[in-house]
């Protein structure tokens, strides 16, 4: 009996052991250039899956073995950033009473055109925008709007649309202009904002999509739904593969920011949009090198933001300056369904100086 007590042990100790290190892989493969290892990049989206069953293993050490719990724990340790940045625990807290700025950030997916919404949903869309009294609202997939262009400057916003990407800022615009990488189309706005005697630099971007059609989408989740694991495994197939070509250009992309961030640097910094990337990811790790994740630091749980079926990511984020702010109550709002994402919203308070 020992002897077979002894044999699991090594075997839940070499499956456990087996786990933290295709964690620690899954965390590793941020720092690796998409351009390089672009099927590897694609290994921070296993991370949930990889997670889950080490916090499991914390327990069923516990339970059956209790000197081996440090192996797990050590585990987690080690990835405690990741897992901080995309499952972040924080406690409900009061907005600091000083200046703040109120963000939000919205990928509207054509106003619901592009979504499996009601006819209704432009307006609604529309009216929750011009309702939702940020000061700075970051557009994506947006276009121009002159009916909201209208009732924004009625509120006193002044604003800049460009194709698929607009800004709306109860502060001051001085000036806009748009980011891109030949041969692809701008995917960024660059505008400074006067705050007062500070000039702040907003970026609102949209990197590469993966370029998923509804209809692979569609038997994705039909295979999901029917449990079929040889159908999931051919549905999956050929998004592993747009997932691949996109993974390097949105790298690209991340690059460019990443410059033009370190050489404004260090003066105020807000970057809002859709990453098309989860937390753990390259461009996600990039971006976050100089600035704070919202989420991360006044957000709570997985905070998914793309709202179809089968695909539960937060893709959507707000990075800042954190030597300037601090952020408090940031969410993801569930209440407004007129696209495939919803917004995420934050408040920063200024630090005193």
């Amino acid at each position: 009996m020992k002897a077979i007590q002894s044999i699991l042990v090594y075997l839940f100790t070499g499956a456990n052991v087996a786990t933290i290190l295709l964690l620690w892989a899954c965390c590793g493969s941020t720092y690796l250039h998409p351009s390089d290892f672009p099927r590897l990049g694609l290994l921070g989206l296993a991370f949930p899956f990889l997670l889950i069953p080490n916090i499991l293993f914390v327990f069923f050490w516990l339970i059956f073995k209790v000197k081996r719990v440090w192996l797990p724990i050590l585990g987690l340790l080690a990835c405690f950033p990741f897992i901080r940045a995309y499952y972040p625990i924080n406690w409900d807290s009061e907005v600091p009473d000083t200046t703040t700025l109120s963000i939000l950030s919205y990928n509207t997916c054509g106003y619901g055109q592009g979504a499996a919404a009601p006819e209704n949903s432009r307006q609604d869309c529309l009216a929750y925008i011009a309702d939702s009294e940020a000061d700075i609202i970051c557009l994506q997939e947006s276009g121009i709007q002159a009916e909201l262009d209208k009732t924004m400057k009625a509120k006193g916003y002044e604003y800049n649309n460009s194709r698929e990407l607009g800004i709306y800022s109860r502060l001051p615009i001085l000036t806009v202009d748009t980011i891109s990488i030949a041969p692809f189309k701008h995917f960024a706005q660059k505008a400074f904002l006067l705050d007062g005697q500070d000039t702040i630099m907003l970026l609102n971007l949209h990197l590469q999509s993966n370029k998923l059609s509804m209809k692979m989408k569609k038997a994705y989740r039909k295979a999901l739904e029917q449990h079929e694991s040889d159908s999931v495994r051919k549905e999956l197939r050929p998004i592993i593969q747009l997932l691949g070509i996109a993974l390097p250009r949105r790298a690209a992309q991340a690059d460019t920011l990443s410059t033009i961030i370190e050489q404004w640097l260090p003066r105020p910094i807000i970057l809002c949009g859709d990453f098309n990337d989860t937390p753990i990811s390259y461009s996600h790790r990039l971006l976050t090198r100089h600035l704070t994740s919202a989420y991360s630091q006044s957000g709570h749980g997985v905070g998914f933001t793309f709202q179809e079926k089968g695909f539960p990511v937060r893709i959507d984020h707000i990075l800042f300056s954190e030597d300037r702010w601090t952020s408090s109550q940031t969410r993801v709002d569930k209440s407004i369904s007129c696209s495939d994402h919803y917004p995420i919203l934050t408040k920063l308070a200024k630090k005193a100086p």
